[in-house]
C-alpha cells in the first residue's frame, strides 16, 4: 500500500482514487451543491440581510451593489478553487 498510487491520496491533488472520490459525492443528489444558495431555507432573506448590511458598511460614494456582486459571483469561475484544473 505504501507504494501504490492509492497512498496518501488526500493528500496528493489530481490522484485516481482522490477523483474516483469527488466524483462518488458529486453524484449523490445529497453532497452535490452546484449553488451555493441551495443550502439556504430562505434566500431571499439572506440577500435582504446581506444589502442592509452593505447600506450600512458601504464608503460613501460607492456605486457597488448586492445585486450586482450577486449576479457576477454567480457566474464567476474561481481559478484558485482546489478542484479547478490548470490551464496550460
Amino acid at each position: 500500500y505504501l507504494f501504490s498510487e492509492d497512498f496518501a491520496f488526500q493528500l496528493i491533488p489530481g490522484s485516481k482514487e482522490g477523483q474516483r472520490r469527488a466524483a462518488l459525492w458529486d453524484a449523490n443528489p445529497r453532497t452535490a451543491q452546484e449553488n451555493p444558495m441551495d443550502g439556504l431555507i430562505n434566500p431571499d432573506d439572506y440577500e435582504k440581510g446581506l444589502e442592509e448590511a452593505w447600506e450600512r458598511a458601504k464608503p460613501k460614494g460607492s456605486t457597488v451593489t448586492v445585486k450586482d456582486k450577486l449576479k457576477q459571483w454567480s457566474s464567476q469561475n474561481n481559478p484558485h478553487f482546489w478542484r479547478n484544473k490548470l490551464s496550460a
